[in-house]
C-alpha cells in the first residue's frame, strides 16, 4: 500500500511541475501586455505611440491668447483680431506687389469635460502651397506650460511662414496636423488653420483656411511617444 501511495504522489508531482513550466516564458521574457488597453489611454486617431524623431529648431508663435471657451468661434476669432492688429501695428504696410512672407493663425478649442485638457507638449505643422512651390511648416510649437489647451478653453496662435529668398504672389494651405507627445492625454474638438488679408503686411486679397472639428483623443501609453491627427483639403488663396 505504501510503494503505491508513493507512486500517486510521484504522479501528482509530475503534474504540478508540467503545469507550472507550461505557464513560464521562455528565456524569462516577461508576458505580453497590450497596452492600448491600459487604464487611461484614450486615443482615437489610430496613430498613437508614434517615434518622432527631434528635429533641430522649432517654430514659435509671434503671439497666442487663451480665450474663454464660452465664447463662439466668431466671438474669439474677434477678440484675437485686436490683439493681432496691436501687433501688426509695429509691422506696417508696405506697398508692393509681392510678399516675401506671410502671416497665419491656428486655433484650438479644448473638450468641456473631466481631463479633456492636457498639460502635455502639443506642436503643429502646416503645408502650403505657393505659386513659387510648396513649403512645409513644421515643428511648430503650441505650448506655453501651464497656460494652454485648458479644459473648454479657446487658444489662438499668430505665426510667420516665409520660403527662404522668394516673393510670392499666392498662397493656399492644403494639409494640417497636430501632434500631443506623452500620457496626459487631450480631447481637441476644433483644430483651425487661416490666413486673413488684414494680418499681411502688404496689400492682399481672399482667404485661404483648412477649419476641422476633430472631436478625437489624442493620447499615448510612453513619456516620448507622439499622437497625431493629420488632415487635408484646404480652400480658397490668399494673393498678395
Amino acid at each position: 500500500m505504501k510503494r503505491r501511495g508513493d507512486f500517486k504522489k510521484m504522479i501528482w508531482i509530475g503534474v504540478c511541475t508540467l503545469l507550472m513550466t507550461s505557464c513560464e516564458q521562455p528565456d524569462g521574457e516577461a508576458a505580453f501586455i497590450n497596452t492600448n488597453e491600459q487604464a487611461g489611454f484614450m486615443s482615437t486617431t489610430g496613430n498613437s505611440d508614434e517615434y518622432v524623431e527631434d528635429k533641430i529648431g522649432s517654430e514659435v508663435p509671434l503671439l497666442h491668447r487663451r480665450l474663454d471657451g464660452n465664447l463662439s468661434e466668431k466671438e474669439a476669432s474677434a477678440r484675437f483680431d485686436v490683439a493681432v492688429v496691436e501687433y501688426m501695428s509695429r509691422n506696417p504696410k508696405q506697398e508692393k506687389a509681392v510678399s516675401t512672407e506671410w502671416y497665419f493663425r491656428i486655433a484650438t478649442y479644448t473638450g468641456t469635460q473631466s481631463d479633456n485638457g492636457t498639460d502635455g507638449e502639443v506642436r503643429a505643422s502646416a503645408y502650403f502651397k505657393t505659386d513659387k512651390g510648396t513649403y512645409n511648416f513644421q515643428n511648430i510649437v503650441l505650448n506655453n506650460p501651464g497656460d494652454d489647451h485648458e479644459i473648454g478653453k479657446w487658444d489662438y496662435y499668430l505665426f510667420k511662414a516665409s520660403m527662404p529668398g522668394q516673393a510670392v504672389n499666392s498662397v493656399e494651405i492644403k494639409s494640417t496636423s497636430i501632434q500631443l507627445k506623452g500620457t496626459d492625454g487631450w480631447f481637441v474638438k476644433q483644430f483651425h488653420t487661416y490666413m486673413v488679408t488684414s494680418d499681411q503686411t502688404v496689400p492682399a486679397t481672399g482667404a485661404t483656411n483648412l477649419y476641422t472639428f476633430p472631436n478625437v483623443w489624442l493620447d499615448n501609453t510612453c513619456a516620448n511617444c507622439w499622437d497625431t491627427y493629420r488632415v487635408r483639403g484646404g480652400y480658397g488663396k490668399l494673393k498678395f
